[in-house]
């Protein structure tokens, strides 16, 4: 979901060392702005790192809310003339844990002073070698500026959206943190008093619509039914805490088990949990047997990641819903929580595998974290990690594997913070250019000529991502969030924001 939120309520004017002047034609100019759901500090702490690798160095500034560069020579150049070029750098704070950046890149105009620097016959010389040589190959000789430069004349500051999308993508397409709960047994559930709105509601439904036209299934994934075939196994990798993946892949376990094919599902939800998840599937699925459900420790631990949403709340009861309807559909929770790395990994492609063995027939569908389905060893922060579907990959050479296309949104997850601390919340959901796509086409696949560097054979289309908040967590709604915006612009405000097919994304 695009945080967005119309220029004009969060405008500010900067001025510092001469004037930012914006050059860039208006209808390249961004009407809104791309909110990160980080604090303003760790937003630009983020954005010192990207030009520190970039080769800038910083000057200090009055404002804590403001990066300055260093102004930086050019490499060549003719004659002692050139463009100097430095980066201003503004951050917004938009709520306590919402901000925006904003990156300026500002050139100048300067005229060499060489005169005092060298003698006339050096000149001369390099002057002759200047006038000979290739221009694409000249070197920092010929452009001897150095502090004799004169940095007057006219600066000029344009958006530099480029930049700004590498900011996202460093800020909202890393992995998310899943937490692991262990051995540790939550205390005894109090008594819930829930709102009736709360509830899912299908169980009402369960009869009419097995007896309707659409049937079960009234949306269809395109691409998929050319690899559906007895044995199947496909591997969804997703980015945790969304509604859009979990309610297409329910489409898909959907149309194959209408198609006439056994189907199992399995979800990365605690082995601890399956008495409690067999149970479900074959209640009605009414309030009370939603409230069992919820009563298990995974559904109710501090940190959730992700795993224990609303949408994967919505899966299960999708599958009892289906199997209430007599299609041969199975869910097999497959989570440890008792083992970490490549050791949990090894669990957990284990329990799967147990099941491919005895049901060879079955359609299997996975759904798990992009990391855990990749088919390559090696992550970037340990090169000697074995992911599950590289275990499963071994073992079924016709296994098929997809990555999560998608647009830019936001998600729930957990994340580290600078300091260490570990926070679940609202985060933004920005995709690498591989698996970038627009908004509003329907769900598909896309099968690709090479495998990605993570091994995946193609993309599952889902979508513009929008978060989906931990199951026992009484509303679905994005909880509205502290902001300095003016109170009389808060509804003009929230409309962007809980609206994203209305204003595209500005990189």
């Amino acid at each position: 979901m695009n945080r967005l939120v119309p220029l004009s309520l969060v405008l500010v004017l900067v001025s510092v060392l001469g004037c930012a002047r914006g050059v860039r034609p208006e209808e390249l100019t961004p009407r809104y702005e791309h909110i990160y759901y980080k604090p303003v500090d760790e937003a630009l702490a983020a954005t010192r790192e990207l030009m520190r690798e970039r080769g800038f160095s910083f000057e200090e500034t009055e404002d804590a809310n403001q990066l300055l560069t260093t102004w930086r020579q050019p490499v060549s150049g003719t004659r002692g003339n050139g463009v100097f070029e430095r980066y201003l750098v503004v951050g917004i704070r938009v709520a306590p844990r919402q901000s925006v950046v904003r990156i300026f890149h500002m050139r100048r105009a300067v005229t060499g002073n060489d005169v005092e620097v060298k003698s006339y016959m050096q000149k001369s010389i390099l002057e002759n070698k200047e006038w000979e040589s290739d221009p694409s190959l000249r070197g920092p000789q010929f452009f001897q500026t150095a502090a004799m430069a004169s940095l007057g004349g006219q600066a000029h500051g344009t958006r530099d959206l480029e930049l700004e999308k590498a900011l996202a993508l460093r800020l909202e397409s890393g992995v998310g943190v899943e937490t692991l709960s262990g051995d540790v047994r939550e205390a005894p559930a109090a008594p819930l008093t829930r709102e009736p709105s709360f509830y899912l509601q299908r169980w009402k439904t369960d009869a009419e619509a097995t007896a309707s036209a659409e049937g079960p299934c009234p949306r269809q994934v395109q691409g998929l039914s050319e690899l559906l075939r007895p044995g199947l196994t496909l591997l969804v990798g997703e980015q945790l805490g969304t509604r859009e993946t979990p309610a297409v892949v329910g489409d898909m376990v959907c149309e194959a088990a209408a198609r006439g094919l056994r189907v199992a599902l399995g979800v990365s939800l605690p082995r601890e949990e399956r008495a409690r998840l067999e149970a479900y599937l074959s209640s009605p699925g009414a309030p009370a047997d939603q409230d069992e459900l919820l009563r298990g420790d995974f559904w109710r631990k501090p940190h959730q990641d992700g795993r224990g949403s609303r949408a994967m709340m919505e899966l299960v009861d999708r599958v009892r819903s289906l199997r209430a309807s007599g299609l041969p559909v199975a869910l097999v929770a497959f989570g440890v929580e008792t083992a970490t790395g490549s050791a949990r990994d090894l669990e957990m492609a284990d329990t799967l595998l147990v099941r491919r063995q005895k049901q060879r027939e079955e359609v299997l569908f996975v759904l798990a974290g992009n990391v855990h389905m990749r088919l390559r060893r090696g992550v970037e922060w340990d090169e000697h990690f074995i992911p599950m579907g590289w275990h499963l990959a071994r073992a079924d050479k016709k296994l098929v594997a997809l990555d999560l296309s998608y647009a830019p949104g936001s998600r729930w997850g957990c994340d580290l913070e600078r300091g260490g601390q570990l926070r679940c919340g609202l985060m933004g959901a920005t995709p690498h250019p591989r698996v970038a796509a627009l908004p509003g086409m329907g769900p598909s696949i896309r099968l690709l000529e090479t495998r990605t560097e993570e091994g995946f054979h193609g993309l599952l289309y889902v979508g513009a991502l929008s978060p989906s908040l931990p199951a026992a967590s009484r509303t679905e709604g994005e909880p509205p969030v502290p902001t300095s915006i003016p109170s009389q612009y808060l509804q003009e405000t929230q409309g962007p924001i809980l609206q994203p097919h209305k204003h595209p994304p500005i990189f």
